[in-house]
């Protein structure tokens, strides 16, 4: 045991592949198997040409070469690191759903109308080095961190930190 054999990576030894090695006694021409994803991508992509009306393409092509190409294609790539078919998902969705969204809800785009039906609640930072300006139409229970002054200058009303003032409509 004089030489080391060294490890760079479990990742390959964790790493779950389901991979088909023989079909009953005979063994597959395929060195390493063929992973049970690409007999997947294989069967999704022919049951696809046979419910495509896909009469452009022959035959062949349709039913041996293409899923053929899918499956293989499908195994081999690994956009952004994922799986192809999680990746296929992705950016189905990513083209699918709206775009831009803001708390939720779909932004529109420059000229284009929008739908309002509701109220924007808005809450000044409380951290903010300032208080904005407010109109709050009662009831409510408004708490000041800071010492306040309401009212116009010459009639203000000085309220200290911490002071509770009830609103009434």
């Amino acid at each position: 045991m004089s030489d080391r054999f060294v490890i760079r990576s479990y990742r390959r030894v964790f790493e779950v592949d389901r991979r088909i090695y023989r079909v009953d006694r005979w063994a597959l021409p395929v060195p390493g198997g063929v992973p049970l994803r690409a007999v997947a991508y294989f069967a999704a992509t022919l049951l696809l040409a046979v419910l495509l009306p896909l009469a452009f393409i022959s035959a062949p092509l349709r039913y041996v070469v293409l899923p053929l190409a899918v499956a293989v294609l499908g195994t081999q790539a690994a956009p952004d690191g994922r799986a192809a078919h999680r990746f296929a998902w992705d950016w189905l969705c990513f083209r699918i759903r709206a775009h831009r969204r803001s708390a939720g809800r779909v932004v529109a785009l420059e000229g284009e109308p929008v739908r309002w039906d509701g109220e924007l609640a808005v809450r000044w930072d409380a951290d903010a080095p300032e208080l904005q300006r407010a109109r709050i139409v009662g009831p409510a229970r408004v708490t000041f961190n800071v010492p306040t002054t309401l009212g116009e200058p010459d009639s203000a009303v000085v309220l200290c930190a911490r002071t509770e003032l009830e609103v009434q409509p």
